[in-house]
């Protein structure tokens, strides 16, 4: 099997805090993801979404943005007939209803599930589940 190219990858982070989203994009970074295309909310992700040139390798979205939120951006990655096996990351805060959220997020076959705040190796455990990625499959550096 070849080696993966995580740096060539494409990483649509959704995130409406500035912060979340720059951390989001450090931790990435740390990982060795090198490109990135950044969205407020679902509505600006969507844009990219339908420009089917725009290489997108993994969504990773907020779920409570303003204007479009999370579970609408999944539900319209899934929809469309080029994205639709996108992988797809929901990252969302403890105080709100995990339980109903999780069902949601499932029937619209999310790849991955995060409470914030999280750890780095969380968030990295997540990606690489959700992009089917193991430790061998990434080239050793030197």
């Amino acid at each position: 099997m070849s080696k993966i190219q995580i740096s060539r990858m494409s990483i649509l982070i959704v995130e409406d805090d500035d912060e979340v989203r720059g951390i989001i994009k450090d931790y990435m970074e740390m990982f060795g993801f090198r490109t990135f295309i950044e969205a407020r909310d679902g509505a600006e992700a969507y844009r990219y979404v339908l420009d089917t040139i725009q290489r997108i390798d993994l969504i990773i979205s907020d779920w409570e943005m303003p204007r479009t939120d999370g579970l609408s951006l999944l539900k319209a990655v899934r929809a469309h007939n080029t994205r639709f096996s996108t992988p797809f990351i929901m990252v969302t805060s403890q105080q709100s209803q995990e339980r109903m959220k999780i069902t949601n997020a499932k029937k619209y076959a999310v790849d991955g599930y995060i409470i914030k705040p999280f750890r780095s190796d969380i968030l990295r455990e997540k990606i690489f589940q959700a992009l089917k990625i193991t430790a061998d499959d990434i080239p050793k550096a030197g």
